[in-house]
């Protein structure tokens, strides 16, 4: 993964987060979310490029990779 393309999708649960991996596919990594960021489960999707706002159910918010941090594009509206 490129990291200019990277994005981080954070979740509400780690439920939510293995269902966004098997919908999105192979492009799709989980991993723990990284310590700059917060999450309720503590799982994050790495994906690159863009992302379908429909496969964002149950996320909390996305993050783009922003110089040697992370900048959020995208928030769950409460």
């Amino acid at each position: 993964m490129e990291d200019r393309d990277q994005k981080v999708i954070t979740f509400h649960s780690q439920y939510a987060a293995f269902l966004f991996r098997r919908r999105y596919g192979d492009g799709c990594v989980l991993r723990p979310v990284p310590r700059a960021l917060s999450s309720s489960c503590g799982t994050a999707a790495f994906v690159s490029g863009n992302v379908d706002a429909k496969l964002l159910d149950g996320a909390e918010a996305v993050y783009e990779k922003d110089g040697e941090g992370w900048r959020m594009i995208w928030k769950e509206q409460s």
